[in-house]
């Protein structure tokens, strides 16, 4: 994890990985990327972008989070989230570190 990044939030990383790979796939958000924005509604991110989302933050924070206890509930995949739910779950993963 490069210095500037082990001083930020999570969140603040969170909304840094997620702007980088919708930059590296040409997207055009005009409202910008917030921690409001929801990852299907706003960025109209399918399956398998969440999945490669997942992935950038667990190589960007070099450890496994278990995304798949955030992505699933009662053995359905949830509806959609936001950046901020996403910061939250690393955080509190973090912590247990």
């Amino acid at each position: 994890m490069t210095t500037a990044l082990k001083r930020a939030t999570p969140e603040e990383t969170v909304i840094a990985v997620v702007d980088d790979l919708v930059q590296d796939w040409g997207l055009d958000l005009d409202g910008g990327i917030g921690a409001a924005t929801r990852v299907v509604a706003d960025l109209q991110f399918a399956s398998v972008d969440i999945i490669q989302l997942c992935v950038a933050l667990e190589q960007t924070y070099e450890r496994k989070f278990g995304f798949q206890d955030l992505l699933m509930k009662d053995g359905s995949y949830v509806g959609d989230l936001t950046l901020a739910q996403f910061a939250q779950f690393v955080q509190f993963r973090l912590a247990g570190a």
